[in-house]
């Protein structure tokens, strides 16, 4: 997915609830690719004060991943071929 796509895709979701799941459906080729998505939604998250809590991805694609990043746990996603990214604001910072 293009850094510009995913940059729209968060400005349009964050302001929108407390607790998001948005979900990816270009999964990078290749390693390097993916962990720079993760670490920048990571960063989207931090800046919109709304915590990465949880990643789902195809394992079978990246079997390199752990059962977190940094420390955010990742999970199978199974035969889906997406990513999902699940965020939580606090609820004294909700839009």
């Amino acid at each position: 997915m293009a850094t510009a796509r995913f940059e729209q895709l968060f400005d349009k979701t964050f302001p929108i609830a407390n607790n998001l799941i948005l979900t990816v459906t270009e999964v990078p080729e290749c390693e390097e690719e993916l962990i720079k998505l993760l670490e920048r939604a990571m960063r989207r998250g931090f800046d919109n004060h709304a915590r990465l809590t949880q990643i789902q991805l195809p394992m079978e694609r990246f079997p390199f991943m752990d059962s977190k990043f940094w420390h955010v746990p990742v999970e199978d996603c199974g035969e889906a071929q997406v990513l999902r990214f699940f965020f939580e604001q606090p609820e004294t910072e909700a839009h």
